[in-house]
């Protein structure tokens, strides 16, 4: 039998994720702001302040309550991991960095939290519609076969802009 995931590991997996957001913007620093890495290190750290504050207070709401906030911390996290992504094609113009970091951080964060989601959804029995799930899924690998098919092809990306 499968053990059960507390809720509080989306909130640790959010950490995890901004805490790699800090190391790796604070490695590519000419390609980011300065105070950006500064700023995801005091997301982790609200993080971990969460994770030691809902030990005593928290468990008074109840698992679904407890669910429903660190699964709200996760996606902060991962709306800050495709919010890099944005920025690096649409701010910095620079396509092919964009891809790269979509296929290296982008969707390999978002496919660990969706698994991570549908285990806790299906042995906890979370309030997590398995309909929401499957179009998310879906969409995410429909979104990552064109972006492998641009990847692989960069000609792709250059019919489609001629033809505007």
């Amino acid at each position: 039998m499968p053990t059960e995931i507390l809720p509080e590991f989306f909130a640790l997996l959010a950490v995890d994720l901004f805490l790699l957001l800090s190391l790796v913007t604070c490695l590519l620093e000419e390609r980011f702001p300065r105070a950006i890495p500064y700023i995801y290190q005091v997301a982790a750290l609200i993080g971990f302040g969460h994770l030691l504050v809902s030990k005593g207070f928290l468990m008074v709401f109840g698992q679904y309550m407890r669910f429903w906030y660190n699964f709200f911390y996760l996606g902060v996290a991962l709306a800050n991991i495709v919010a890099i992504n944005v920025y690096i094609a649409v701010i910095r113009r620079n396509w092919m960095f964009a891809k790269v970091w979509s296929s290296v951080v982008t969707f390999p964060a978002v496919f660990i939290s969706i698994f991570f989601v549908s285990n806790y959804s299906f042995i906890a029995a979370g309030e997590f519609h398995l309909l929401l799930l499957q179009i998310g899924l879906m969409i995410a690998a429909v979104v990552m076969g064109l972006s492998v098919s641009i990847f692989l092809s960069p000609d792709l990306l250059n019919k489609f802009r001629s033809r505007r």
